[in-house]
């Protein structure tokens, strides 16, 4: 009898160490993007009709695995040119966006964002919305790389943006 209850409390635990290390999940993600993103009612400096400009941008985020399905983040974006808002009279240079968001996800590595933030430039500070999804591919040793795509409601001036996010979990 003793032999048994041994038995069984020495497979209970090594069950459980080795069920700890397989069940050993990320909480954090963090991710350096690329991409561009287009405003459809801006023209260049000089411009005096909304001829629509592609911006190159880059970003940072941060990432909280709250459940398997739920994220929060903070989004960071560095839009690396200078154009007019024509509906605005507004020029904007190097403006820096940041936005707070929650991630759901219906399936794996299929996510989908929403949420608020700032975009600051040094004429004229725009309050956002960002709606957006992207599509999760996981690499070895908790790297991944991450295709978006997210609409920016600034204000009266909509944008939308592509991006490519290399990242590591962990």
């Amino acid at each position: 009898m003793k032999r048994i209850l041994l038995l069984t409390i020495f497979t209970t635990l090594l069950n459980y160490c080795f069920a700890q290390e397989e069940e050993r999940e990320t909480k954090h993600l963090i991710t350096g993007a690329i991409g561009y993103t287009y405003i459809p009612s801006a023209g260049t400096v000089h411009s005096t009709e909304a001829e629509g400009v592609f911006v190159p941008s880059i970003g940072l985020d941060y990432f909280y695995s709250i459940t398997h399905k739920w994220e929060l983040g903070l989004m960071c974006d560095l839009e690396l040119g200078e154009y007019v808002l024509i509906n605005k009279d507004l020029n904007r240079e190097n403006a820096f966006v940041v936005a707070a968001v929650a991630t759901y996800s219906p399936i794996k590595s299929v996510n989908i964002f929403a949420g608020g933030g700032i975009e600051f430039e040094k004429h004229h500070n725009l309050g956002i919305l960002r709606l957006g999804t992207e599509y999760e591919f996981e690499l070895k040793k908790n790297w991944v790389i991450s295709p978006g795509f997210f609409f920016d409601f600034k204000e009266g001036v909509d944008t939308w943006s592509l991006s490519i996010a290399f990242g590591k979990k962990f």
